[in-house]
């Protein structure tokens, strides 16, 4: 997971080179009669990083914000069953999920200015879709496009910045597009607490639309497509519907596994077949001149490393995300919002991490700061472990616990997006995005529904109980990521 290391040579001379006024030579997409700033970051780059980040940040609400909406949803449609309804949110993280990769090639092939004007336009007219829905099956429906907007308008950001900005500056750029996001997810339960309170649960959706809408001006108005970064490939049809089926399959299973259970043979078969055909896919991929999957990837030891962390990493994250809101809302007996309120530590943060991580990875590899947020967020996990207990205690175990989490997270992430785009090509940042954010949408689902597991049929109950197991769960995939990301600083090779 190195962004410096056997290139740090080739790197200097680039540094030196931007140093002398010669950007435009490492800058992809341009502003017309905009000066460059004086650290050798075009001005031009910003624009992209803010327009992508407002991009960004509605894929953020779309994660967390519809999960305080539920409630008031079922209360809308009191004839539907709570399995139906759960497909709102299910259906949203299975065609995303399912969806990134195909993405990342569309994108390749397209430009990712266009395909950020298309992602983020779908997404915000889906939304407002979702909010005057008369009906839940109109409401899946809208979810659906939802999804997809997503899922294009993600590896679109990342391509458009990682083409904006200097080598140099690829991981500020990175680290600033993910915290967008992260923010976003993380301020989702108290804003939607206050809009649901307010006007319902159409105004959950409504919100998800503004952000993007106004990063789309700002893209149309400044920023142009180059097609050095796209591609004359032929599009594999049959891979990408592989491709989609597989990773609904297994996506499903997995969020499929807390309603009906690890047992239940469909969530087994879902799963096993998903992996079958991700095999069958590999295999057909090594064939073809331009396949789905891009197996070139998996050449560059960052790209594999921080994958793997990312799987790793991101179910501790979302065991967190999921259980501890369960814990406050069940034990510590907090509604919805409070609970919003007091996750908004992780949201805070991250933002302030992000510029400070960004400016360490100039330096050091992603692996020499993962080792450490790794270990911080299993610090927080402990404290919760030991200290936690029936009574609520914010100053003395919760705050402390969540900023380390928070903290550790912070941290951890912008490492791993960095090292995913740190040594691929101009032309596969898209399909390298599109691929780690789908392993990214495994763990979210593989996250609560480990959490599901752990909890078993104590949700609901007001001891701490089973919550010990979340709160060891989260805390051993910290230190896996961290014990990981140390064997990688001594053996770069080992995967």
């Amino acid at each position: 997971m190195r962004v410096r290391g056997r290139h740090r040579c080739s790197e200097t001379v680039r540094d030196d080179a931007m140093s002398n006024g010669q950007d435009e030579a490492h800058t992809q997409h341009s502003v017309d009669n905009v000066p460059e700033s004086s650290k050798g970051v075009p001005r031009e780059a910003w624009v992209v990083l803010f327009a992508s980040a407002l991009c960004m940040s509605q894929s953020g609400l779309a994660l967390s914000i519809t999960n305080v909406a539920f409630p008031s949803i079922r209360d809308d449609f009191p004839t539907i069953s709570t399995s139906t309804l759960s497909w709102v949110i299910n259906l949203y993280t299975i065609m995303a999920g399912a969806s990134l990769i195909v993405s990342g090639v569309i994108v390749t092939k397209y430009g990712p200015r266009r395909m950020l004007l298309v992602g983020a336009g779908l997404f915000a007219v889906a939304a407002l879709a979702c909010g005057l829905a008369p009906n839940i099956p109109l409401l899946l429906v809208a979810r659906a496009f939802q999804a997809f907007g997503s899922a294009l308008s993600t590896p679109a950001g990342i391509a458009l910045l990682v083409a904006a900005f200097p080598d140099s500056h690829r991981a500020t750029a990175v680290t600033g597009y993910t915290a967008a996001g992260q923010i976003a997810a993380a301020l989702g339960p108290s804003l939607g607490g206050f809009l649901v309170d307010a006007g319902g649960w159409r105004w959950a959706f409504f919100a998800m639309a503004p952000s993007g809408s106004i990063g789309m001006l700002l893209i149309l108005k400044f920023v142009k497509e180059d097609r050095r970064a796209m591609t004359d490939a032929r599009p594999d049809i049959p891979g990408a519907a592989l491709i989609m089926v597989s990773m609904s399959l297994i996506i499903g299973g997995l969020v499929q596994s807390r309603p009906w259970g690890w047992s239940d043979p469909r969530v087994i078969f879902g799963i096993l077949l998903g992996a079958v055909l991700i095999a069958y896919l590999v295999q057909r991929s090594r064939n073809r001149e331009f396949p789905i999957l891009d197996l070139s990837l998996f050449k560059f030891a960052t790209f594999r490393s921080s994958n793997v962390g990312t799987l790793v990493f991101g179910t501790g994250f979302f065991i967190v995300f999921f259980g501890y809101v369960l814990f406050l809302t069940d034990v510590w007996d907090y509604s919805a919002r409070d609970a919003g309120i007091l996750l908004t530590p992780l949201a805070l943060c991250g933002a302030i991490m992000a510029p400070i991580t960004a400016r360490f990875l100039r330096t050091r590899g992603t692996e020499t700061l993962l080792i450490p947020g790794g270990v911080l967020f299993t610090a927080g996990a402990l404290i919760m472990f030991f200290a936690a207990g029936d009574e609520p205690n914010i100053l003395g175990v919760w705050l402390p616990s969540i900023l380390l989490t928070g903290i550790g997270s912070g941290i951890a992430w912008p490492c791993l997006y960095a090292g995913v785009v740190a040594e691929v090509s101009a032309n596969q940042y898209a399909a390298a995005s599109g691929l780690n954010q789908t392993i990214q949408r495994m763990s979210t689902a593989l996250g609560v529904a480990i959490a599901a597991v752990l909890l078993g049929d104590t949700i609901g109950q007001t001891s701490v109980g089973h919550f010990d197991r979340i709160f060891i769960a989260s805390g051993l995939c910290g230190a896996a990521a961290a014990i990981l990301a140390a064997l990688i600083a001594q053996k770069p090779r080992l995967i």
